[in-house]
């Protein structure tokens, strides 16, 4: 199926959805559900018990909320923010630790290239869990989830130049990660 086809197709199960077609619905989880359990199993890597209560709870806000959503062709990036609040919710609710970034930075930072690190996925996979979440966050959008820079503006609530200074930070940290990883005993 071409990416427009696509496109089409998953619009026409949102609005199928809207209307109550339970199979249309089933559809869009079949299709997001993996991608919505991604990205929160990313999130909540110190909270790996809560992963599928908070993954089934995005999805039950997601049917609840699918009526009002007006524009079928941002179901995307509206279910990732409904996944977002969720988990954030879930930091707070545990006090887990949200390490904030600045992002003041100057949004005079270069469009990043989507290259890989040149490493291994699992030594990435770890690697995420050990910087802020606000650069996790971006990085599992854009490199996992092959999300726009502007949908991720809109699943972040902040302005592109942010994302461009998250992705850009997170990928150093990232990369400043896995270095000490890297060379840390037993690895």
């Amino acid at each position: 199926m071409s990416d427009s086809t696509q496109q089409l197709y998953e619009q026409m199960l949102v609005l199928r959805s809207q209307i109550g077609d339970e199979t249309a619905f089933e559809e869009l989880v079949k299709l997001y559900g993996p991608h919505l359990l991604l990205f929160t199993r990313k999130m909540l890597a110190s909270a790996q018990d809560q992963i599928e209560d908070v993954t089934q709870e995005t999805w039950l806000s997601i049917y609840r909320g699918l009526p009002k959503l007006r524009d079928a062709s941002k179901f995307r990036p509206w279910a990732f923010r409904i996944a977002r609040d969720r988990i954030y919710r879930e930091y707070r609710r545990r006090k887990l630790p949200v390490t904030t970034v600045d992002d003041n930075v100057s949004a005079e930072i270069p469009e990043t290239t989507d290259a890989t690190f040149g490493i291994d996925l699992e030594s990435v996979q770890s690697g995420l869990a050990l910087i802020p979440p606000e650069q996790r966050e971006t990085l599992v959008l854009r490199f996992f989830e092959e999300i726009s820079y502007e949908d991720i503006a809109r699943v972040t609530n902040c302005t592109i130049g942010t994302v461009r200074s998250r992705i850009h930070y997170g990928k150093r940290a990232l990369k400043e990660a896995l270095e000490r990883n890297k060379y840390e005993p037993g690895n």
